[in-house]
């Protein structure tokens, strides 16, 4: 076994624990207030979108890619139930999937695999580095796996959504919790920028 496949499956099994570990600790991680450096990447229409374009407005951000088997779609799912609240304070925050595979996932397929879910929902990809740099101000964790002999690819990651509150600042991390905790979480600091 050669180091670079060791190394690859240390990561893995780290990502493992880490999800297993997850699995039992607190689902909803509040926060004082970290602030976040903004950064620009391009959304699903082509066009360039900073953080800071969404201030005003609370944001749910998502680490994920439009290949994605199983966590994407889930997570996406719950967060569609969210957006599909009455209560205004939920209605104002929005939904931002950062794309961890900016290798395929353009912005025309962010924009097909987004849209089915919600319209609303917004996809940002870029340069896999500059994405890495990003997803790390989070401790959003993620491994792309060798290509098998198709070139096909997957890329192992967690489910953690994270919320940004109207002045850019992170507020929470959700660990696979609860529709409730989510939309509770999300209405409360909604509230507060008002």
């Amino acid at each position: 076994m050669d180091s670079r496949v060791k190394c690859l499956a240390s990561s893995l099994l780290m990502l493992l624990a880490f999800v297993a570990d997850a699995a039992k600790m607190e689902r909803v991680q509040r926060v004082a207030g970290r602030a976040i450096i903004d950064f620009e990447l391009t959304d699903q229409f082509g066009k360039l979108r900073k953080l800071s374009s969404f201030r005003g407005a609370p944001v749910l951000i998502f680490f994920g890619f439009a290949h994605c088997p199983d966590v994407c779609p889930t997570t996406l799912h719950q967060l569609q139930l969210l957006m599909n609240s009455k209560d205004p304070n939920i209605l104002r925050a929005k939904v931002v999937m950062i794309s961890i595979d900016g290798t395929r996932d353009t912005p025309a397929v962010l924009k097909s695999y987004l849209q089915p879910i919600s319209k609303a929902f917004i996809g940002l990809t870029g340069p896999p580095q500059q994405v890495r740099d990003i997803a790390a101000q989070f401790s959003a964790v993620f491994f792309k796996d060798p290509p098998d002999q198709s070139g096909a690819y997957r890329v192992d990651h967690t489910s953690q959504v994270y919320l940004l509150d109207a002045t850019g600042k992170l507020r929470a991390t959700f660990f696979n919790a609860p529709q409730e905790t989510l939309t509770q979480a999300t209405a409360e600091i909604s509230r507060e920028a008002r």
